[in-house]
C-alpha cells in the first residue's frame, strides 16, 4: 500500500473507503498519514477493522480463553465439557481422548473420518470413525433447546426472517450449534470481553460446513454445505484463534465519525452504517481521492455475518444487515447494478475529476467485468489497470460524468476484438481466458461504452457483451483456441496471425531478471518482483511463479541476509566459457561419430549422404523465442538447444505456460543439457545407432539421471 499511495495524492490526503471491505487496507493508508474514512455496515467487518487498528495483546486473548476454559459446567470445567462433545478412542492405546475434527460425507449424511493426535501415546491419524463415533454425532442432530435459542436470537417465531435464519442455521452441525449456544450463554456470564467475542467470532466462521475436506474452496460464496466437509472442534477452533487476532500494533488512531473537517492523518474514522447514508453528512464536491478493495459478491459471508451479529451482539445491531438473509441473488449483472446504484449514492459529495484507487485481490473475468460495468455507469472513467492471472487487479479511475447514450453493437465488437488483439500481441504468447476478457472490457471501459449497453431480454447488458466477446474468440480467422476443453474459459488463446507479437512475455521475463541480477550484489524475491512490475505494466504484469522460475533458474537465496544472489556460474566470463566449451566438445563428438562438422554459433552435424543432419544450437539462457522461430523453418532432421542444467526446470514451466513450446519439443526439438553433452563426450559405447535415445535421457524438468552402463 505504500508503494501505491506514492502514486496516489500526497501525505495528508482525505480518503474515502466507501465499502469497507479490507481492513488492512484503512489501517496501511492510516499508516502513511493519511486521513482515512471508511464506512462499515456489516458490524462483523466494522468489529475486524477495529480490531486490527487496536489489536488484541496476546495476554488479553489468552486471559479471555482461561476465563471461558475455567467457567463452571455441570460440576465440571467448561474446556472438558467442550472436547468431550468429540470424544473418540484412540485407535493404537485405545485411551479416550478428543478429535481435532471429524469428515462428514453429505450424501451418506454422518462423519466418514476423524483427525486426531493421542496426547497419551502420540498417535497421530486420520481414519474412518466407528459406530460409536456415529452415534455420538447424530445425538446431536435432533433440534432441541440449543437450536432454538440459536434461533430465537436472530429472528423470534413469527418473524417474515423465519425460515431465512433456520436456512442460515442449518449450515452448522448440530453439535456445534450446543457447543456455540454453550459459549454464548457463558460469554454473557463471565467477563471475557471483546478479547471473548474475537475468539469466538473465529470459532463461529471454523464450526460452519462450508469448509470442504481435504481441499475445499478458500473462501466459501454460498451458503451451501460441501460434499465433504470438516466438523472441526469448537474448542480447539477457540485455541487457534488466539494466533489470528494478536496482530502487530499498527500504531494508527481510530475514532468514530463525526463530521468530514475533523479527519486527521493518521487516523481511521469509521462511519458505522452504509455509504449512501454517510454521503448525506458530507459536503459537497469535497471528496477527491476514493482507496478501497472492492467488495466480492459472497451470499455465505453476508448471511452468517448476520447471524453472528446477532449471537455476538443482539438483534438490534443485525439490523441493518439483516436483508442479506433474504438475498439470494449474487451474479454478476447483481453486482454491477449494486456498484453503480452506490456510486450514484455519492455523486453530490464526490468532487469533479476525482480518483479511484481500485483493489480486486480475486481477480476472475466476471468479477472485473462488473466492477468495470458499475464504475462506468457510475460516472467514472477507467484511467489505468494492472492485471496478474494468477487473481489480482488494480484499476483506477477518474470522475467524468458524460450524457448517457445508446452504442452500436458493432462499435462494442471492433473495440473489443482490437483490444484483446493488441492484448495478446502485447504478451507475444498464448494466455488464458482472463487477459482477452479483460483487456476488451477495460478497453470499453476506457472508452466510457460500457454503461450505453443495453439488455436483451434474455440477458443482462453485461451479458450482452459477454456473449459478443465470446463470438469474436470463436472466430478462427482472428484467435485460435488451445488446449482441451469446448468452454471458452478453457485453453488459451492466440492469435490467427502473429506476425506482430512481441517476443514472448516469459522471454522477457527471463532476460530482466538475469539483467537486474547482474547489475546489483543482492535483492530480495520482492524488490525483484517490484523491479519486474515496473518494467512490464498493465497486462504485461508477469506471475509470481514465473518471477520466482527465473529468480531460482539464476541465483540462490543466502539465508542469512535473504537475498538472492547470482550463481557463479552463471557470471557472464563463466558462462562465456561454457558455451565456448560446448562448441568444442560438439564438434569433436560429431566428427567422433563419422559426420562433417560445420558452423560457429550453430554447430551442424550432417552424413556422407548429407541426407540426415543434427543441428545444435548453444546458449545461457532458456529465451526461446528465436530458436523456435528457427526451428519452425529449420531441414535438419534433429534440432537442439544446448542449454545450461539451471535452466531446466525454467523450460519445463515456460512450456506449462506456453502450448507452442510443448508442441515444438513434442515434435523432434530437444533441449539438452550441459551436463548431458559433457556425459555423452565421454561416453564410449555412443554411436549412431543410439544416439537418438540417449539425446532423450535427460529431458528439461528431470534432476541429473545416470547414463546406462552398457
Amino acid at each position: 500500500m505504500a508503494a501505491a499511495l506514492q502514486r496516489f495524492g500526497k501525505k495528508g490526503d482525505r480518503v474515502l473507503d466507501p465499502f469497507g471491505a479490507s481492513p488492512r487496507l484503512a489501517v496501511e493508508a492510516a499508516s502513511e498519514d493519511r486521513a482515512v474514512l471508511v464506512a462499515v455496515n456489516n458490524p462483523v467487518a466494522r468489529y475486524v477493522l477495529e480490531h486490527t487498528a487496536k489489536p488484541f495483546t496476546i495476554h488479553d486473548l489468552q486471559s479471555a480463553l482461561a476465563r471461558l476454559s475455567t467457567a463452571p459446567k455441570d460440576g465440571g470445567r467448561l474446556e472438558p465439557f467442550l472436547l468431550d462433545l468429540y470424544r473418540t478412542q484412540c485407535s493404537r492405546c485405545e485411551k479416550w481422548i478428543s478429535a481435532d475434527y471429524f469428515v462428514w460425507d453429505k450424501e451418506e449424511g454422518e462423519p466418514v473420518l476423524k483427525f486426531y493426535s493421542c496426547p497419551h501415546c502420540s498417535h497421530t491419524i486420520e481414519e474412518p470413525t466407528n459406530e460409536e463415533d456415529l452415534q455420538r454425532a447424530h445425538e446431536y442432530e435432533k433440534r432441541g433447546l440449543q437450536h432454538a435459542m440459536a434461533l430465537e436470537q436472530l429472528a423470534p417465531q413469527g418473524s417474515p426472517d423465519r425460515q431465512q435464519a433456520e436456512e442460515a442455521l442449518a449450515v452448522y452441525p448440530g453439535r456445534a450449534v450446543y457447543a456455540i449456544v454453550t459459549l454464548l450463554n457463558k460469554l454473557e456470564q463471565l467477563e471475557a470481553g471483546e478479547a471473548g467475542r474475537a475468539l469466538l467470532l473465529s470459532a463461529l466462521d471454523q464450526a460452519n460446513s462450508l469448509w470442504g475436506h481435504p481441499v475445499g474452496r478458500s473462501r466459501p460464496l454460498q451458503l451451501s454445505a460441501s460434499v465433504r466437509f470438516r466438523e472441526n472442534n469448537v474448542w480447539r477452533a477457540l485455541e487457534s484463534a488466539a494466533g489470528h487476532w494478536a496482530l502487530p500494533d499498527p500504531k494508527v488512531g481510530l475514532r468514530e465519525w463525526t463530521d468530514w473537517q475533523s479527519l486527521e492523518p493518521g487516523i481511521i474514522t469509521v462511519y458505522p452504517g452504509p455509504v449512501r447514508d454517510l454521503a448525506t453528512e458530507l459536503p459537497m464536491a469535497q471528496v477527491q481521492y476514493i482507496l478501497t478493495v472492492i467488495p466480492r459478491p459472497n451470499q455465505a459471508f453476508w448471511t452468517l455475518s448476520a447471524l453472528w451479529a446477532a449471537w455476538l451482539w443482539g438483534r438490534e445491531v443485525a439490523d441493518p444487515i439483516r436483508a442479506a438473509l433474504r438475498r439470494r441473488r449474487y451474479d454478476w449483472a447483481w453486482h454491477a447494478s449494486a456498484l453503480r446504484s452506490t456510486l450514484q449514492t455519492m455523486k453530490e459529495a464526490v468532487g469533479h475529476k476525482a480518483q479511484i484507487l481500485g483493489f480486486i485481490p480475486d481477480a476472475e473475468p466476471g468479477f472485473v467485468a462488473a466492477a468495470l460495468s458499475g464504475f462506468d455507469a457510475g460516472e467514472y472513467r477507467l484511467t489505468g489497470r494492472a492485471l496478474r492471472l494468477e487473481g489480482q487487479a488494480i484499476l483506477t479511475w477518474i470522475r467524468e460524468p458524460s450524457p448517457e447514450r445508446s452504442v452500436a453493437s458493432s462499435s462494442i465488437s471492433n473495440s473489443m476484438s482490437k483490444s484483446a488483439r493488441a492484448a495478446l500481441e502485447a504478451r507475444g504468447e498464448p494466455t488464458r481466458y482472463a487477459l482477452p476478457h479483460i483487456a476488451a472490457f477495460a478497453a470499453l471501459a476506457e472508452e466510457r461504452l460500457l454503461a450505453g449497453v443495453r439488455p436483451s431480454e434474455t440477458r443482462s447488458a453485461l451479458g450482452v457483451v459477454g456473449e459478443q466477446l465470446d463470438e469474436l474468440l470463436s472466430d478462427r480467422q482472428l484467435f485460435v483456441h488451445l488446449g482441451r476443453g469446448m468452454e471458452p474459459e478453457s485453453g488459451r488463446y492466440w492469435l490467427a496471425d502473429d506476425s506482430r507479437a512481441a517476443q514472448s512475455l516469459a522471454d522477457r521475463v527471463e532476460d530482466a531478471v538475469l539483467t537486474e541480477l547482474r547489475s546489483v550484489d543482492g535483492i530480495t524475491a520482492v524488490e525483484m518482483d517490484t523491479h519486474l512490475c515496473l518494467q512490464l505494466p498493465g497486462v504485461l504484469t508477469p506471475d509470481r511463479g514465473l518471477v520466482m522460475a527465473a529468480l531460482r533458474s539464476y541465483a540462490q537465496l543466502d539465508p542469512e541476509d535473504k537475498l538472492w544472489r547470482l550463481r557463479s556460474e552463471d557470471q557472464p566470463e563463466a558462462r562465456k566459457a561454457d558455451v565456448e566449451e560446448m562448441l568444442t566438445l560438439l564438434g569433436s563428438l560429431g566428427a567422433q561419430l563419422g559426420y562433417e562438422v560445420s558452423g560457429t554459433d550453430w554447430i551442424e552435424w550432417r552424413d556422407d549422404s548429407q541426407e540426415s543432419s543434427l543441428s545444435f544450437r548453444v546458449d545461457e539462457t532458456a529465451i526461446l523465442g528465436s530458436a523456435m522461430r528457427g526451428h519452425a523453418h529449420s531441414s535438419a532432421e534433429i534440432e537442439a538447444i544446448v542449454i545450461p542444467g539451471g535452466r531446466g526446470a525454467l523450460v519445463a514451466e515456460k512450456a506449462r505456460r506456453d502450448p507452442r513450446i510443448q508442441s515444438w519439443l513434442e515434435s523432434g526439438l530437444h533441449i539438452i543439457k550441459y551436463r548431458h553433452v559433457r556425459r555423452l563426450s565421454e561416453d564410449t559405447t555412443l554411436n549412431r545407432e543410439n544416439l537418438f535415445e540417449r539425446l532423450a535421457l535427460d529431458p528439461p524438468g528431470q534432476e541429473d539421471p545416470q547414463l546406462p552402463l552398457l
